[in-house]
């Protein structure tokens, strides 16, 4: 394969292990050799990966730098202490998965714990508004069962580069008879454009069907499951991670503007408190996400362009949550959880302080596709009373008279307009699959890191983890 040829998300796993396994047969420098060198790397970015791979190299003794254009850390994660007095609500990611391996390892070492959701006591059930109808239960299961059915043989007999081709909407119209009018299509749509981000047409085929595949495997060894989440936010993970790191090489408010290396180093042109400088270094490592790297002049930075256009052009969902605190969990008297998926305003639903002893509760509505991108109010602030209206009238048709206890203050996070992330997670369109490029590689002196530079778990924290942590491996290899 020529330098810079795109890899499928497969050949990609393939191509980062054997990276990782060359590392280590080579003998990665020890802590106290890296300790030794008077190496810089610049991290640009402190999402989950930049702090990851930052942690990482700091505890290996490398002077590490880290960039990061907002004013707090975290990323595409954050965390509302005031929406619900001593409890805490998600704003961004959320959920860990039960294989989530290093997101489970990175929690443990910082000392951070895990809230176990299967632990929780939730009552009520689940309930789907979809086709004007409410559906109560376990309704869809047995079309869900034939639906992962289907994407097995399907995976098996067409493979992952023909259903590549096609979108996760023709795939569906295919698969599920009636489409689009029956009520299991339009949940089936409506629970893409929450997972993905993306509406069915804008999704690959390949991407879908593959996790459908897997979800009827993991029904049988119960794992994947959203069963985690950090315990009293995200953010204590994010501190946690920059006390290791030092808060003195951490900077914020500083926009990179470009990226240049000849010479044997590199050098970025940063925007930062106090006007703008040239920062000189030996390595770096990029985890801006793929809409934001479009901003940052990487002409002369040794990446093939042909690389960059493919990160440019990564399809990203629109993901964006309204958040609704209440006095108390009112629809459980309904005999509803607050667990749901609608094809409506409110998308998917959960109570958002679950297992939480806050001065009242929160419920999340969670839309993706057009319905996030065209969602009103601030990037992240207080939403529209006329949004709020829409989804509680929508809340009580699931359960009524729960809106009676709901509160003031409810907040909307749109991360497609947020201009340091522009979209919530990566997801492939159609055909893109097998174009994704590789970034497990470094080019030159540029090392990449977020969750669309994992190709086994792009869209989750865990992608962000991994990615950064096996970023930072390489780096000290090369140290």
């Amino acid at each position: 394969m020529t330098p810079g040829a795109p890899l499928t998300r497969r050949q990609a796993i393939v191509a980062a292990g054997g990276v990782l396994l060359a590392a280590s047969a080579a003998g990665i420098p020890g802590i106290a050799t890296a300790g030794r060198s008077r190496a810089r790397v610049h991290v640009v970015g402190a999402g989950l990966a930049g702090l990851a791979c930052a942690e990482r190299l700091a505890a290996a003794g490398v002077d590490v730098r880290v960039w990061e254009a907002r004013n707090r850390l975290g990323g595409r994660t954050l965390t509302d202490l005031q929406l619900a007095p001593d409890g805490w609500v998600e704003c961004g990611g959320e959920f860990i998965d039960s294989e989530h391996a290093a997101m489970k390892r990175l929690c443990a070492a910082m000392g951070v714990g895990l809230q176990d959701l299967e632990a929780l006591d939730m009552p009520g059930q689940p309930r789907d508004l979809v086709a004007g109808r409410v559906q109560r239960g376990e309704w869809a299961s047995g079309a869900d069962a034939r639906l992962a059915a289907r994407a097995a043989r399907d995976l098996r007999t067409m493979g992952e580069a023909r259903l590549d081709r096609l979108s996760a909407a023709t795939w569906l119209a295919r698969a599920i008879t009636g489409w689009p009018s029956s009520a299991f299509a339009r949940y089936r749509a409506a629970l893409v454009r929450g997972e993905y981000g993306v509406d069915p047409a804008a999704l690959s085929a390949a991407w879908l069907v593959t996790d459908l595949a897997e979800d009827a495997r993991a029904a049988e060894t119960g794992e994947g499951t959203e069963r985690y989440r950090v315990d009293g936010g995200t953010v204590r993970l994010v501190s946690a991670l920059e006390s290791v790191i030092g808060s003195g090489r951490v900077t914020r408010g500083a926009q990179v503007t470009a990226i240049t290396s000849s010479g044997g180093e590199v050098k970025l042109a940063v925007n930062a408190p106090g006007g703008r400088r040239v920062e000189v270094g030996d390595l770096v490592v990029v985890t801006l996400p793929p809409r934001v790297l479009a901003d940052v002049d990487m002409r002369r930075s040794g990446v093939p362009r042909d690389v960059l256009r493919g990160i440019e052009k990564i399809g990203m969902g629109t993901n964006a949550k309204l958040i609704i605190p209440f006095a108390r969990a009112s629809w459980q008297r309904a005999g509803w959880s607050g667990d749901g998926t609608s094809d409506t305003a409110i998308g998917s639903t959960w109570q958002a302080t679950m297992g939480q002893r806050a001065d009242g509760v929160a419920l999340t509505t969670l839309v993706g596709g057009a319905q996030g991108a065209r969602i009103a109010g601030p990037d992240h602030g207080p939403a529209t009373a006329a949004s709020v209206d829409e989804r509680l009238a929508l809340v009580d048709r699931i359960a009524p008279g729960a809106s009676d206890a709901a509160r003031d203050g409810a907040v909307v996070h749109a991360w497609a307009r947020d201009p340091f992330a522009r979209g919530s997670y990566s997801a492939a369109r159609p055909g893109q699959d097998d174009s994704w490029p590789d970034l497990a590689r470094p080019y030159g002196l540029v090392h990449f890191a977020g969750e669309h530079a994992d190709p086994d778990y792009s869209g989750y924290m865990e992608g962000a983890v991994r990615s950064g942590q096996r970023a930072a491996r390489q780096v000290l290899a090369r140290l």
